[in-house]
């Protein structure tokens, strides 16, 4: 009978279960090359595995981000690109109108191609791009943030927050533009305007049998002329500016109900320096006079009239008849056209600024994909095993379980009458 008992075989078949079971671990590391991490064994590893892991997925969808903002401002440029040639043709259609040997018929040619160029920079303004989100609504979202109205103004309708996308850690970059600041909200010489307003300027121009912004000398022949406002309304804003021999004076006023009273009041407080007064003969017509021999009237701007006529008229005081006409400021051609060589360069630093958040996203981008690389090889070093130690641990193990064999082998060999002697 052999020696031993029923725990003495069941304390070796753990034994050698636990070292064939730490063998396979040891020898499935060692032919995958990567380590079996244990939070009990490898607390520090699995952090910083888990870390590192956590780190390349952010940094992956930077990645993403940079690549997919990289492609929405490209289409931004190409839209831009698009307004200005659309604002070249403006200005020719502008330039080529002003012409006073055209017909009426040809000045009907041009006014529908102004509209037609209004109704392409509209469908500019509301461009999607391949998953149909606006270039110009912000944060909006909205499919159409221009919107034409019955009267034929254009309303924006959209955000004026533009959206932005992380393409790294502490860096948004722009993914489109508010159309409030690229359309409607244009650097000029004279202020911001609204490109939909200057191209409607431009066919009002061109609907009316427009003269010049500037009066002839007044003074030329008399000392005395009649100055005829259009209606107010409720109440506009009037301004102007007389030139005479002493040089150059503004005024301006906000008109109620049409009563230039304080238009007048405000021309005889600079009597002293332009040497004209002023006298209201009713029906918006103010009477000037002065020992000057040259008086001309130019920059007239109004806003809010209601009359049709919105021109300043310099009338026959006895029959009232329109002797000369001085046009607003804003339909005056040669204001026109400065305004669209304005919103050409607004257009222009808006592309510059399409160009520099690319570059960013570009530059990002690039940082990402070398932190992507680092982050690859810092979480490979992690997992790789040490084949040297792994081979080593292999070696003694197999050891352990040849002595652990050999002992059980003998042990359980022997009987009671071998130790009886």
């Amino acid at each position: 009978m052999a020696i031993g008992t029923t725990r003495f075989f069941q304390n070796n078949t753990e034994l050698f279960s636990r070292l064939n079971e730490d063998l396979k671990t040891l020898q499935s590391q060692a032919g995958s090359g990567q380590a079996d991490l244990k939070l009990s064994q490898n607390y520090r590893d699995v952090a910083n595995l888990s870390a590192a892991e956590e780190a390349k997925s952010e940094t992956s969808q930077f990645i993403l981000n940079s690549q997919r903002v990289q492609t929405d401002l490209e289409s931004l440029d190409l839209a831009m690109e698009r307004f200005q040639d659309l604002l070249i043709r403006l200005q020719e259609v502008s330039v080529e109108s002003s012409n006073d040997i055209f017909s009426s018929e040809e000045r009907q040619g041009f006014i529908q191609e102004a509209k037609m160029l209004k109704s392409e920079i509209l469908d500019l303004a509301n461009t999607t791009d391949s998953f149909g989100n606006t270039l110009f609504g912000g944060v909006s979202g909205l499919e159409r943030p221009f919107e034409l109205s019955g009267d034929g103004t254009v309303n924006y309708l959209g955000s004026v927050i533009p959206k932005e996308v992380q393409v790294s850690s502490g860096l948004n970059v722009k993914q489109n533009f508010s159309g409030a600041q690229v359309f409607q909200n244009m650097a000029g010489q004279s202020g911001r305007f609204s490109v939909f307003e200057l191209v409607d300027d431009l066919i009002n121009s061109l609907e009316t049998d427009l003269n010049s912004g500037i009066s002839s000398n007044l003074f030329r022949t008399q000392n005395t002329t009649t100055v005829k406002f259009p209606n107010t309304g409720a109440d506009a804003d009037i301004s102007f500016s007389l030139v005479t021999e002493t040089g150059e004076t503004n005024f301006a006023a906000k008109i109620y109900g049409n009563d230039y009273s304080l238009l007048v009041d405000k021309i005889n407080a600079e009597s002293a320096t332009t040497g004209i007064s002023a006298t209201l003969n009713g029906e918006n017509k103010i009477t000037l006079q002065g020992n000057s021999e040259k008086l001309v009237i130019k920059k007239f701007i109004q806003s809010g009239v209601t009359s049709a006529d919105t021109t300043l008229n310099i009338v026959d005081p006895t029959s009232s008849v329109i002797l000369e006409r001085v046009d607003p400021d804003r339909l005056n051609n040669q204001d026109i056209s400065l305004r669209i060589t304005d919103a050409f360069t607004h257009v222009s630093t808006m592309r510059a600024e399409v160009s520099t958040a690319s570059r960013r996203a570009q530059d990002a981008e690039a940082t990402n994909q070398d932190l992507l690389i680092q982050l690859e090889e810092d979480i490979s070093e992690i997992k790789d095993a040490d084949l040297a130690s792994l081979l080593t641990r292999i070696e003694m193990l197999m050891l352990q379980k040849d002595a652990a064999q050999a002992t059980f082998t003998r042990i359980t060999s022997k009987s009671l009458f071998d130790f009886l002697g």
